[in-house]
């Protein structure tokens, strides 16, 4: 008689499944405490971001200031990066790209695209693990006809786990890129003052992004980031195409080329920030009012499936109430 590998013999000695349960309903309470607290309390979103626009300022002072021996040398590798060179995960076309990519999700550390590389090696083997543990297979006849479906489960959860590290990179570069789009219209009425005030273009930045640090740490984080590089790159056209490749967008790539036609043309700054502000309201007005009008047409099925029914129940119990009376 085939045997059915349970939990149990999967627990260590001395642990009972309810133990495990006990853990799981304690890290769920956690995590419930943990949100509830994250979304009370107040935090400087900006000030974690700090340190890596410092970091960005000083590898731009090593490389267009101070001398090649004046370099400092780069930190010993740790364990995931020898892994990673060690199983050649990283070819020398795919780390720039990559690096790009990361970026633009927010992501600036230089050990970024090593840890996506190391969750892309281990996650799909912990999906594999996972639906081994879930599927609940008999080892003693693994493969019997009624057992295939277990392995449909397997295979799956290890699809999964490979693709979830790209999954994540695109939820969060799209995040971000929303949370750029609705900053875009107070950040260009900002600018506009700022410039028709007298500052320079690295001046209105830094001053702007200082004013958004609160509302739209995401932009502000940007319009610093671009401020450093217009200090210290050679040209300031650089820093620019930079800001349309970390954040790549049609509003951002508009803006950047308004700013170089006026850089290379002598127009007035201030006059194009107010035409392509009044621009970005208005698509923003457009985009809320097609949501608002998709709103009839979402609330159809929550309508059908959860009031109806309810209207029914209410409309049509005292009549069966009163037949059932009768009878």
């Amino acid at each position: 008689m085939a045997t059915k590998l349970h939990i149990n013999d999967l627990l260590p000695a001395g642990m009972a499944p309810d133990d495990v349960y006990v853990m799981m309903a304690a890290a769920a309470a956690f995590m419930v405490v943990w949100a509830i607290g994250d979304s009370v309390v107040q935090r400087d979103k900006l000030q974690p971001k700090l340190k890596l626009i410092q970091e960005r300022r000083e590898q731009l002072k090593r490389e267009y200031i101070a001398s090649p021996k004046r370099k400092k040398h780069d930190a010993p590798p740790d364990w995931m990066k020898m892994t990673v060179d060690r199983f050649k995960l990283l070819k020398d076309g795919q780390v720039s790209k990559l690096n790009r990519v990361l970026i633009q999700a927010g992501y600036r550390s230089k050990d970024a695209v090593v840890v996506y590389a190391f969750s892309k090696l281990v996650l799909p083997f912990v999906g594999l693990a996972l639906g081994v543990l879930l599927a609940d297979i008999t080892w003693s006849d693994p493969f019997a006809t009624d057992d295939l479906w277990k392995w449909m489960v397997v295979l799956l959860t290890g699809y999964a786990g490979a693709r979830l590290p790209d999954v994540l990179l695109h939820n969060q570069r799209q995040k971000r890129y929303a949370a750029v789009r609705k900053a875009l219209s107070d950040t260009l009425d900002l600018m506009m003052i700022c410039a028709e005030a007298g500052l320079s273009l690295a001046a209105s930045l830094d001053r702007v992004s200082r004013e958004l640090g609160q509302a739209y740490p995401e932009m502000a984080e940007e319009l610093s980031m671009t401020s450093v590089e217009l200090g210290f790159l050679p040209e300031r056209n650089i820093a620019l195409k930079h800001l349309a490749e970390r954040v790549d967008i049609q509003e951002v790539r508009g803006i950047v080329n308004v700013l170089l036609q006026t850089e290379k043309y002598g127009t007035p700054i201030g006059k194009a920030l107010r035409v392509l502000s009044k621009e970005f309201r208005t698509e923003r007005m457009l985009r809320a009012e097609q949501k608002a009008a998709r709103l009839p047409a979402l609330m159809t099925v929550p309508m059908i499936v959860f009031i109806l029914p309810t209207l029914f129940v209410v409309v049509m119990t005292p009549a069966v109430l009163g037949i059932m009376d009768n009878l």
